[in-house]
Order: C-alpha cells, then sequence, then structure tokens
C-alpha cells in the first residue's frame, strides 16, 4: 500500500490519509478523484480501520459504481484484504433498495414490492389523470412523471393546479399496484429511519466510513439521507468528494449548496483542493480558470497541469452554421482518428447541422445520448415478461404484455378486466383468469395464461425467460414479422437474454437491476461504443461530463444559445458558466469554440451576439486570431443580403464599394459582385435596412 501511495501527489496523499472526521475533497476537473477515493478506502482496510461491510461508497451511476468495485479489488489484492465484495458500494438508489428490501415490513411495504420507471408511471398517471376527470392533453402525463420526481427530490414544485389531487391519487395507485417509483426508494428510506430508531441506529452503527462521489450532484433527499446516517457520531467520517465548479444538474433537482455549506453542515470538517489536473494542457486551462472565476458562488481552485502549455483555445467565427459545420469537418478530416474527435453542443437541437455535414461528407459519427438499450421497447418487453412470471400481481406488466404479439384483447376488455380486479381487490391476472370472455377472446387468454404455468423456478433465469418467450409467441412474433429492423429487434432481444440475463442466479436479482439501469441519467456506455467504433462524438456538454477527448469541438457559442437565454431569465447564468466550464475540460490537446454570424434554428434565421464566456476567458490561454469582425472592419460586415441564385446570405467582406463581396450563403461562402444583389441593398440602401451588431462584437 505504500508503494501505491508514494504515487500520489501531496493533496492526494492528504485526502486519502486523512481518515477521520469530516472531509471535503474539492477535486478538479482531471485530478484524479476516482483514484483518491478508491486508495482511502484501501487504505482504510490495509490499516484495519473499518471491515469491509462498515464502509458505504456512494456514486451516481452503475457504471461509477462497478468501475470504483474493480479498482478497490485490484488495489486491495495486493495487499491482501479480504471480503472487498461485502464492502456496500453502489448508488444512492441501490443501497437504498437494498436497505428496503432487508425492512420491508418495518417500512411498509410488500416484500416483493416492484419498482416503477418512467414508462410505468406515465401509465399509472394516465389513469389517474382520466380517473379524476381531468384533461389528459393539458395534463400530460410524462409532464407530471417529471413535475412528481422534482417534488419528491427537492420539495418543489407543488404550487400547480389540481397538483395535490395528482400527487395523492397516484401514490395510492402506487401503494394499490405494490410499487414504488425511483424517487421513493430513497424517500421510504429517510421516512424508515426517521420512523424507525432502531433500523438508523443500526446502519449508522455499521457505516464507521461514509463515501461520496459526485457530490456536487446531490439534492435535497439524498444530502438529508447522508445527515441521518452520519448524524450518530459527533465527528462522522464521512469524506464528500465533488466539484462545485461542475455542479450542472439543477434542473435534475441537484443543490450546488449542499457542497458549498459542507463545512457549516459538519463543523470542523477539513477542505483539500485537488487542483493538479492530469488530462488538459496549460492553455486549455487557464482558459477555463479565466472564465470559472466570474462566478461568485464557489469555493476557489486553479487547475494546472505539468503538460506543458499546448496550443492555445482557437476561438473561430463563421458566416452561417453551415460554414461552422463546414469548419468542424475540415478539422477532423485533418486528424488521425475520427473517435480522437468530440463535438460537444448545449442541447442536441444543435446537431442537425453537423450531422448532415459530416454525413455529406462521409465521416463517421454517433450521436452520443440516442435511444439507450434499456428503453428499447423490445428489451422493455422482455423485461415486462420477465417481471409478470416472476410478480404475476404486476397488473402494468400484464396491460403491456398481452397485445403482444395481438390476441384480439383490447383496450375495451382490458379496462373491463382492471374494473374487476380493483372491485374484487385483486390482480387483472387472477381477474383475467375468472372474467367472462367472448369464445375467441377466452381462448386467446387462455393461451397467455397458459405461458406462465410452467416450473420456471427449477430453471435458470436465462432458460426460464426463453422458455416463456416461445411459449407467449413473443419470439415468434419477432421472426415472422416484416419490420425493417427486426434482425436488430432480435439481436438486442439474444443480448439482454444472453449477456446479461444469463449472469444472474435468479429472476428477481436481474429485475431489480434492470429497474435500477433505466434510472441511469445518461447513456453512460455510449462514448465508449464511440471511442471503440472509431467514430467521431457528438452529444450535449451534460453527457460529456466526465469524459475526455483529444481534440474538442465547440460550436454556437452565441448568447441566447450559450448562455442559454431562459436560463438566464431564470437566474442560472452561473450554472451555465459551470456547464461552459465542463465543455472545455473535457478536451487534452486542443480545443476550438465556434460561433457565426447567422443560424437557422427551429425554421429561423438568427442572428446573436457572441456568447460573453469568450469575452470573459480574456487572454489567458485563448487565441482570437479566427474571431468576429473588429471595429476596424469594414461596417457593412455581418450585415443580410438577398442574391437572385443563392437566396439570402451574411456579409463577411466587402473592402470597397465596387470591389467583390464574400458572403456566407446556406450553399456556402460565395464571392460575388455588387451589380449581383438587389439594387436596394447597395451600401447605402444596406446601412438603412439592417441594424448592424458589429460594434457588440469583441475587440
Amino acid at each position: 500500500m505504500e508503494k501505491f501511495l508514494a504515487t500520489l501527489n501531496k493533496a492526494q496523499r492528504e485526502a486519502v490519509e486523512t481518515t477521520e472526521g469530516p472531509v471535503l475533497v474539492l477535486s478538479g476537473a482531471g485530478t484524479g478523484k476516482t483514484r483518491v477515493l478508491v486508495a482511502r478506502i484501501a487504505h482504510i482496510l490495509a490499516k484495519g480501520l473499518a471491515r469491509p461491510w462498515e464502509i458505504l461508497a456512494l456514486t451516481f451511476t452503475n457504471k461509477a459504481a462497478n468501475e470504483m468495485k474493480s479498482r478497490i479489488a485490484a488495489l486491495t489484492s495486493e495487499n491482501s484484504v479480504q471480503g472487498i465484495s461485502e464492502i456496500w458500494c453502489g448508488t444512492f438508489h441501490s443501497i437504498c433498495l437494498r436497505i428496503l428490501r432487508r425492512n420491508t415490513e418495518a417500512a411498509g411495504l410488500r416484500p416483493d414490492f416492484l419498482i416503477y420507471g418512467e414508462d410505468e408511471q406515465k401509465a399509472v398517471l394516465k389513469d389517474v389523470i382520466l380517473n379524476l376527470g381531468l384533461d389528459i392533453k393539458q395534463y400530460v402525463p410524462s409532464e407530471w412523471v417529471e413535475r412528481i420526481s422534482f417534488f419528491k427530490d427537492t420539495g418543489r414544485g407543488a404550487a400547480r393546479e389540481n397538483f395535490d389531487r395528482i400527487f395523492d391519487a397516484y401514490n395510492g395507485e402506487l401503494a394499490r399496484l405494490g410499487g414504488v417509483d425511483f424517487a421513493d426508494i430513497i424517500n421510504k428510506t429517510i421516512l424508515l429511519f426517521e420512523c424507525v430508531p432502531d433500523v438508523l441506529q443500526k446502519y449508522g452503527a455499521q457505516f464507521k466510513y461514509i463515501l461520496v462521489d459526485e457530490y456536487q450532484d446531490t439534492n435535497a433527499r439524498q444530502n438529508r439521507l447522508l445527515k441521518l446516517l452520519a448524524g450518530n457520531r459527533a465527528a462522522p467520517n464521512i469524506c464528500c468528494v465533488g466539484d462545485d465548479d461542475q455542479s450542472i444538474y439543477s434542473w435534475r433537482g441537484a443543490e450546488i449548496k449542499n457542497i458549498l455549506n459542507f463545512a457549516r453542515e459538519y463543523p470542523g470538517a477539513k477542505i483539500i483542493r485537488l487542483e493538479q489536473n492530469y488530462r488538459s494542457t496549460g492553455n486549455i486551462l487557464a482558459a477555463a480558470n479565466a472564465l470559472i472565476r466570474h462566478n461568485e458562488g464557489r469555493l476557489g481552485k486553479d487547475l494546472r497541469t505539468d503538460l506543458g502549455d499546448g496550443e492555445k483555445v482557437r476561438i473561430v467565427s463563421a458566416g452561417s452554421c453551415f460554414d461552422e459545420a463546414r469548419i468542424i469537418a475540415d478539422r477532423i478530416s485533418e486528424s488521425a482518428s475520427f473517435s480522437d474527435n468530440a463535438v460537444l453542443i448545449r442541447s442536441g437541437s444543435l446537431s442537425r447541422v453537423i450531422e448532415e455535414e459530416f454525413a455529406r461528407r462521409q465521416i463517421p459519427y454517433r450521436l452520443i445520448g440516442a435511444q439507450k438499450f434499456y428503453d428499447r421497447a423490445e428489451i422493455r418487453d422482455v423485461i415486462a415478461y420477465a417481471r409478470l412470471l416472476a410478480a404475476d400481481f404486476d397488473d402494468l406488466s400484464l396491460a403491456r404484455v398481452i397485445s403482444r404479439p395481438r390476441r384480439g384483447i383490447g383496450d375495451t376488455t382490458l379496462d373491463a378486466v382492471q374494473d374487476s380486479a380493483k372491485q374484487k381487490n385483486t390482480s387483472m391476472m387472477a381477474a383475467l383468469r375468472m372474467f367472462p370472455l367472448k369464445p375467441k377472446q377466452a381462448a386467446a387468454a387462455a393461451e397467455f395464461l397458459t405461458a406462465f404455468d410452467f416450473n420456471w423456478r427449477d430453471m435458470s433465469p436465462k432458460d426460464a425467460v426463453e422458455t416463456l418467450l416461445d411459449r407467449a409467441g413473443y419470439l415468434k412474433m419477432w421472426n415472422e414479422s416484416k419490420d425493417a429492423d427486426k434482425e436488430d429487434r432480435l439481436k438486442n432481444i439474444r443480448e439482454l437474454i444472453s449477456g446479461v440475463i444469463a449472469h444472474f442466479d435468479n429472476i428477481q436479482d436481474f429485475l431489480e437491476q434492470a429497474s435500477l439501469m433505466t434510472a441511469e441519467p445518461d447513456d453512460a456506455g455510449g462514448a465508449a461504443a464511440a471511442l471503440e467504433s472509431g467514430n467521431v462524438s457528438i452529444m450535449t456538454i451534460h453527457a460529456a461530463k466526465g469524459l475526455e477527448f483529444e481534440n474538442v469541438f465547440l460550436p454556437a457559442w452565441e448568447d441566447k444559445i450559450f448562455p442559454n437565454e431562459m436560463a438566464v431569465d431564470d437566474g442560472g447564468l452561473e450554472e451555465e458558466r459551470r456547464l461552459a466550464y465542463v465543455a472545455i475540460t473535457r478536451a487534452r490537446r486542443r480545443c476550438t469554440i465556434l460561433y457565426s454570424l447567422s443560424r437557422q434554428l427551429f425554421g429561423q434565421t438568427q442572428y446573436n451576439q457572441p456568447s460573453r464566456f469568450i469575452q470573459e476567458m480574456g487572454a489567458p490561454g485563448a487565441d482570437n486570431g479566427d474571431a468576429a469582425p473588429k471595429k476596424t472592419r469594414d461596417p457593412m460586415v455581418g450585415k443580410m443580403i438577398s442574391h437572385p441564385d443563392f437566396g439570402t446570405g451574411v456579409v463577411m467582406s466587402w473592402n470597397s464599394p465596387d470591389g467583390e463581396i464574400k458572403v456566407a450563403f446556406k450553399s456556402g461562402v460565395k464571392i460575388i459582385l455588387p451589380e449581383e444583389i438587389a439594387p436596394k441593398q447597395k451600401r447605402k440602401g444596406l446601412k438603412s435596412s439592417f441594424t448592424s451588431r458589429r460594434d457588440d462584437y469583441p475587440d
């Protein structure tokens, strides 16, 4: 262990060896926070300060939890530490679920309670809204899933018409169905701790050391959970690792005040700053540091590196969004490997022009954040079948799969079966067995119910699910399908069965893991797949957090787009600046920021100022050589003209009244003569017809 500790820098080693009392590790981008967390756990075990099951390590994604577990195992194996698998390492949801499963009676839950993801929540809310006599078009279920989840996570957002009615009816229906949603997993654990002190005392005493990754992303309820678990000690051994400068998820309920107020919440806390960056070159970090210093709500730190200054951050202006896409494509075409490059955008709507240019140039790319594996219809179908096999009271799963394949049992019949189930206080599957149906429907229902009547408990999960899908006619449905993508769907089903389910000892464990996977905030595996396949990655900045690339392109850095106008109006400028900081620090060697004089978005042409963030970066690390027109340039630059063949364009240069004009059209940059444009748009007309933004560009 001592040999490994010697490889840490001074601040990292201090964070590892400061084991007692509350510790906040401010870990800047690329400073090795996972390395510190793993080393801290290994150090605690090697010193005999705690046994594996006395350590609680909390993360935000299953991917992060799995990586931490494997790295802990690798490091501790060198020190002959036993029982590593008994460390309580996982996401907030998985750890709370583990506690609830062990205390269902005390928590007021049935032993086999179900976990409802977003699709199931929508289905429940649809029924609730209709049963309350409300307009489904006005009270859209998908929107109410977000509202209710946000309220459960933060305690905010209840000031809406009929909120209490919908909220109470929704929770009542969840209870009737024997299910909980994802927010409930944490909230019911908190309620368990608050209402049953003995349970809290048990876990509070068990977890001698608590470690939290990405602490800046915690919401109010997660922070409350930590306070309860750490509350049985005057100076709790809680170590939270995070970066206030990378807090970018307030829209998901994350509260930056948790990390900013850590020292106030835990008196005597030690704050350790990790500022040595191992990812980016000096000029990239200089630009990022200069930008983030404009934020007031931060604890403060400056990243530094030993990798040399490297290239400056390039600031490039383009005549239009189409030119912007061409510039990016040109530079990517010159790189050694496509997978070295990433295009990070503020919002998904900005990808279209770039995708079209890449397709035209045959540049392979992958759009990260597209549909996740567990969100695919066929995967959800298989999971629903497996859930109904393991829990025949799961009405939502029955409603999903009874028509996959079609059996002539429509919504009207299902509604009647559901009403019967409610009246008899039983499940829909039980009600279906007794419900009077027409002969053809009765035969189809009998065939469906018979598919579940086999000795699946004596089979492996893989064999049980395969047998069920075969008996139910689901595999036959896809094999005989005329859909163009049927082979992809069958491939996905085979991957789920052979690549996932086959690794579990029982169906219940698989279903629990599948439920947790649907709660993953982002496509954690998408970027890795893009790298492996040799593609350029296109993704939002939010999706790129935690990733790194040799070359990063940041288009559309224009006010109203980035920073986002709505976010600024809502007081979110500092979070937008943190998002920009995250974007810049994804780059290892080269970072290119682009903005255009005109941009087509949502069917309209916009003329925005360059982002204020460009000016805020100032001189350190940034090269404005390709920046927008200076005040000394021609006053016609930036104005719009119309051409009979090329359409509307933006003037890029016009050096004399009779000289050539360089114009950015949608089809590309063209050189035209003054006589080619309408007479009223000649210099004099242009001056009176269009408002120049020349004076708004940075010098």
